[in-house]
């Protein structure tokens, strides 16, 4: 049995983003959902913004709480998506 993209970076262990890209989708929500730790999680009404750090990116996957079905997906590295996180926590520096 001829191996497949997601089955390499199951046994190398390191993903990029672009390689997390070109994935196909029902190989990029299984890596989100072995590899990817949750991060933060906000509500918008009835969607729930989760984020999940992969390696050195994010994935934004946001769900509708009363169907429970996944609305939107997003993956980046960096850039407003990421700070409006960050911008939750202050952090001092002395």
């Amino acid at each position: 049995m001829a191996m497949g993209r997601y089955d390499i970076f199951v046994i190398l262990g390191r993903m990029k983003l672009c390689d997390y890209k070109k994935l196909n989708e029902e190989d990029q929500y299984r890596i989100l959902w072995e590899q990817g730790v949750l991060i933060d999680a906000c509500m918008d009404g009835e969607v729930k913004k989760l984020l999940y750090a992969i390696d050195n990116f994010y994935v934004e996957l946001w769900c509708h709480t009363v169907t429970n079905k996944i609305l939107w997906k997003l993956s980046f590295k960096q850039g407003k998506l990421l700070e409006k996180y960050l911008d939750k926590y202050s952090v001092q520096i002395n």
